[in-house]
């Protein structure tokens, strides 16, 4: 009996160690995969107040449903920024060309303000009508399905210096299922997003998105600033035309 039993712990322990392993195995590939599925409460309740808003900037401008959520909650901090919370501009747009409030106006001819709006609603939409300027065009080639390419797109024609910064909106777009706004679905992610060789200088200001690339010296930098005045003149948007799923602060 005793050599019996001892042949059958034999047979069974090998088993039972590939379960044991397998068990692990499935444990930390739960425990890696579980937080890169998390949707965090404050990235739902802003989606669910701008929604509506970036709906019609998609049938108004064409811009993408996705990509304007994505981009409002990266660049406000979801919502919580200063020049969000000050200045209702969700987006770090600059006031070259603008004829209402500027917030954060700066004397040096080298640096201007920033965009202010009576609501956030009215920063979604200028948002929109702003990516409708020549140097934007380029996008309008994309499908509105297509939130990797506007994303790569967006970085491609200047709107940021991080090099990462598309990969960052199609992170939110896809943990969010954003693209669903749009009627599309998620994208297979084979094309590849080009990145700078070189290194991000840090920056704790993220209002710096705006700044021109390839900067040199300051004789270069006005050039550039000049060739925008064929930029046509962008105005306040209207105030009210969209009301608020939430009240102001």
């Amino acid at each position: 009996m005793s050599l019996n039993f001892e042949r059958k712990i034999i047979e069974i322990f090998p088993i039972s160690k590939q379960i044991s392993h397998f068990c692990l195995i499935f444990a930390l590939f739960c425990s890696v995969s579980a937080p890169a599925q998390t949707k965090h409460q404050q990235y739902l309740d802003y989606i669910e107040r701008y929604k509506q808003v970036a709906l019609q900037s998609a049938r108004e401008y064409g811009v993408p449903a996705s990509i304007t959520l994505a981009q409002g909650l990266l660049e406000s901090y979801v919502g919580k920024s200063k020049m969000a919370v000050e200045a209702n501009n969700h987006f770090g747009i600059k006031a070259y060309h603008w004829q209402g409030e500027v917030y954060g106006r700066c004397d040096s001819l080298k640096q201007v303000g920033y965009r202010k709006y009576g609501t956030p609603e009215d920063s979604f939409l200028d948002h929109a009508q702003f990516l409708k300027g020549p140097r934007y065009s380029i996008l309008y080639q994309f499908d509105i399905t297509d939130y990797r390419s506007w994303a790569q797109g967006l970085r491609d024609c200047g709107y940021a210096e991080d090099a990462n910064y598309p990969a960052k909106l199609i992170n939110i777009i896809e943990q969010y299922e954003l693209y669903a706004l749009d009627g599309g679905k998620r994208l297979n992610g084979d094309r590849v997003i080009q990145q700078d060789e070189a290194e991000e200088q840090p920056n704790n200001d993220r209002w710096h998105h705006r700044k021109r690339r390839n900067r040199t010296t300051d004789q270069n930098q006005v050039q550039q600033e000049q060739s925008q005045e064929n930029q046509p003149t962008f105005t306040p948007m209207r105030q009210g035309r969209v009301g608020s799923s939430a009240d102001n602060d």
